[in-house]
């Protein structure tokens, strides 16, 4: 119990994801336990390349990375995640991919199965890839200073198959939609996530979501 004038707080009632306030004049408690999305701070990150900041209120600032993986994120606090990315990238293909990681390590086995919507202009096309190394997440375009992605995870930290999806804009000329679907296959639990380019670097700000329903 701690005291905020002459009310007392039962802090065991919040976690450390929770935000909570009190109103003027009142005992009473409002707390964000509610359905919505709770930013999260990495317990830590690691990179390649020539810089990554850990900012206070958990976004992350990378400059010129060749991979970025964020480190407990992903805890039994919640089911889904959300990443919202907006990065500039040096080489246009092969695009930007994703893999699941547990206590520092990734998980790169060919347990990864992908497909992709690209629609630019009047035409649409896809792929598929199974028995994949990594989460295909965007294509981004060099051309544009600022990409965009939001990035779905579904159930990364329960010991089951954990599924992806994301939705990327990208190209100055054509603002192009890249619709972007994974599963991992293992039953595994995971806390964390790599970010790579498939070639090059890339440099831009991210934040991670927990989704509470």
């Amino acid at each position: 119990m701690v005291a905020l004038g002459s009310t007392l707080i039962d802090t065991a009632k919040f976690g450390s994801n929770d935000v909570t306030a009190f109103y003027l004049g009142s005992n009473e408690a409002w707390t964000a336990n509610k359905p919505g999305m709770v930013l999260i701070k990495p317990t830590s990150i690691d990179y390649g390349g020539t810089s990554a900041t850990l900012g206070e209120n958990g976004q992350v600032t990378f400059s010129a990375v060749t991979s970025l993986s964020l480190n407990g994120v992903f805890t039994a606090d919640f089911d889904n995640y959300v990443i919202a990315w907006s990065a500039s990238v040096s080489v246009d293909v092969p695009g930007l991919f994703a893999r699941l990681r547990a206590s520092g390590s990734d998980a790169s086995g060919t347990d990864y199965t992908q497909q992709y919507i690209l629609a630019s202009s009047t035409s649409v096309s896809g792929a598929r890839t199974a028995s994949a190394t990594s989460f295909a997440v965007a294509y981004p375009d060099n051309d544009l200073a600022a990409n965009g992605s939001t990035m779905y995870f579904y159930s990364p930290f329960l010991a089951q198959p954990t599924a992806h999806r994301s939705v990327n804009q990208d190209a100055v000329s054509s603002a192009r939609i890249v619709d972007t679907a994974n599963t991992h296959s293992l039953s595994t639990s995971y806390d964390g996530i790599t970010i790579f380019p498939g070639s090059g670097n890339m440099t831009g700000k991210l934040a991670v979501y927990g989704v509470r329903s």
